[in-house]
């Protein structure tokens, strides 16, 4: 009976070691996730931000463009 008593504790603390690396490597997991999380939404900002100042650069240049050929039809 000891040696089961014996093998019985051991993988309690076996389990207890697996559990622990278990929830270590979660929390790790959604950090990561969180952190990435982060990066996605500040890309998103940057990329919006870009298309604006793209879009202005567009409109401005389309009107520049107008008024050269208004300019040189005349």
């Amino acid at each position: 009976m000891d040696r089961l008593k014996v093998a019985l504790e051991r993988l309690d603390v076996a389990i207890d070691h697996l559990d622990a690396a278990f929830d270590h490597h979660k929390a790790r997991v959604f950090a990561e996730r969180d952190e990435l999380a982060r990066a996605l939404a500040v890309a998103q900002e940057a990329e919006a931000e870009a298309r604006a100042v793209a879009d202005s650069v567009s409109a401005r240049l389309d009107t520049a463009i107008d008024r050269l050929q208004t300019v040189l039809e005349d």
